[in-house]
This record gives C-alpha cells, structure tokens and sequence, in this order.
C-alpha cells in the first residue's frame, strides 16, 4: 500500500490503523510541516521523506521506484484522507491478479456533513462512478483516476513531474496493451471538499491534467459519456436533480479556469505541486464506521 502525503497528521493514523494489520505500507511525507513523518514511523510503516513538498508525482515515483526495488508485484495507492473498506483491497488485488489486467480503480464515495458544497461533491464523483461503469460496459476498460487504485509498477513509464499522475500511470499501461477495469463493489471512502472553492480547485487541476493528455479516457472529456452518466445517477437518486444545475456551472467555470491556465507555463508548477489555497476539512477522522 502507498500512501502519498502532505501534512497529514489527523488523517494518517486511522488509515494506517485499518491498514498496516494486512499489508505492507509505504508512507511519502512530501515535505510535510506537521508530524506526518513521526505519526508514519510511529504506526511502523516504510517511510520516505522529502526535505521539502515536490509534489505528488513525484512521491508517486519514488514510490514505484520502491515497488521495483523490492519486487512488489503490484501497489495500491490510496489518498491520506481516505478510508477503504474492508473488502476493497482484496477485490482490486484480485482483479490485478488477471494477466491481462494493468491497473484496477474502486468506487470513491466523499463523506460530508451536509453542506452545499459536500452535496455537489457526491453528485459529482456519483457521475465519475457512472461514467467509468459506462465505458466498462461499451469497451472493457475504464479510466483510472481515483482516490484508491492499485496497478502493476512493471507497465509504468516515469511519472515525475507529471500534473495528473493518475492519467499518466493508466496511459502507460493502456499504451503496453493492459486493461483498466473498475471495480464498483470496492468501495473506498474520503472527505468531502468542505467549501465551494476547494471543489472549484479541485476540479481546475483535474481538467488541467486531462487537458494535458490528447488521449485522455476520463468520462468527463467524453460528452457523450458525461451526460448519459448524468442522466442515469439522477435517475437513480432523483434528489440529486436539485444540484445538477450548480455542479453544471461550477465545471464549466472550472474548465475555463484550467483552458485558461493551460496556455500560461508557469502556472505548471503549482499543478504538479497540488498547491491549494482551503485547508482541508479531516471530517474523515471522526467516522470510523465508514471502514467497516
């Protein structure tokens, strides 16, 4: 298991908790200011530091370097703030295990309190989820992207300075003639953005990074995809209709803002730094049920 992380001291110890039982753990403190370093050692995992934040690509990089050296035949990367199931793990494995599989990712659902922002936030990566089910079901294969997702560290060209490691990593792998599934029974839990900015943010630096990539799968470069899997999340959860038109707004201003970076080279650093300007709300911390 790799876990890249910056300043996650309140999120790492139940995640590590709910790991280090049955897997080997490998933490990147990606020149963290708190004690996300000392909380890793603590809970004995595999540490590497960085002396200062280079961002997650690059702690993506030294952690398949690590992989190779040690001849892990595959990784599961998850997100600091993130809390799996207890299942899901195992079922990516599982589906990692077939020859011609590459790369597996699980089904991301955010955790809020509520708010506006968190209700747009569970619109939004309910429609990711339809969007990859759609292509597994038309094409076999699916984009990788997501808060949890396990691979072969064997089929990765380098991702260093990367500003979509995700993208990066299931492009080598579709490229080698590998499939990406989706594995939508393997659910992995994470916070939900805690304001309307972080969600715009967010959003920015995704369609930064797919815009990037030519041959980008993401559902949300597809407009056919996006709005057949609209139509089916919102017909699936019919109270979820009352957000679609904010969430709409907010994706289009989104892309514009990243269209808008894209042709300006020196906004490339803070993308492959994942600088964010709203702390994060560690809601996460104190819902231990979620990985059960």
């Amino acid at each position: 298991m790799l876990v890249c992380a910056y300043n996650e001291e309140q999120s790492l110890p139940i995640l590590l908790q709910s790991l280090k039982k049955r897997w080997d753990v490998l933490v990147i403190d990606d020149g963290s200011v708190d004690r996300t370093g000392i909380v890793a050692a603590n809970h004995g995992t595999s540490l590497i530091t960085h002396e200062q934040r280079l961002g997650k690509a690059a702690s993506l990089a030294d952690g398949i370097s690590y992989a190779l050296q040690n001849s892990y035949d595959f990784v599961v990367e998850i997100g600091a703030d993130a809390i799996p199931r207890h299942d899901s793990v195992d079922k990516i494995i599982e589906r990692l295990e077939k020859q011609n599989v590459g790369a597996v990712s699980c089904k991301q659902i955010p955790q809020g309190k509520g708010t506006i922002a968190s209700r747009i936030d569970e619109l939004i990566w309910a429609i990711l989820a339809e969007g990859k089910s759609i292509q597994m079901k038309t094409r076999g294969s699916s984009h990788l992207g997501a808060v949890m997702f396990g691979f072969k560290p064997q089929l990765v060209d380098s991702v260093e300075g990367s500003v979509n490691d995700d993208e990066e990593v299931g492009i080598s792998i579709t490229n080698k003639g590998y499939r990406i599934e989706f594995r939508e029974d393997a659910l992995v839990f994470f916070d939900a953005s805690s304001c309307i900015g972080h969600i715009q943010e967010r959003r920015k630096r995704m369609y930064y990074g797919h815009m990037r990539f030519s041959e980008s799968t993401a559902p949300s470069m597809e407009l056919a995809t996006s709005a057949v899997a609209l139509t089916k999340t919102i017909i699936s959860k019919p109270t979820k209709l009352i957000w679609v038109l904010p969430t709409l707004l907010l994706d289009f201003q989104a892309r514009l803002l990243a269209w808008r970076d894209l042709r300006n080279p020196s906004r490339a650093k803070s993308y492959s730094r994942w600088v964010t300007t709203y702390a994060k709300d560690n809601s996460l911390v104190i819902r231990n049920s979620t990985s059960s």
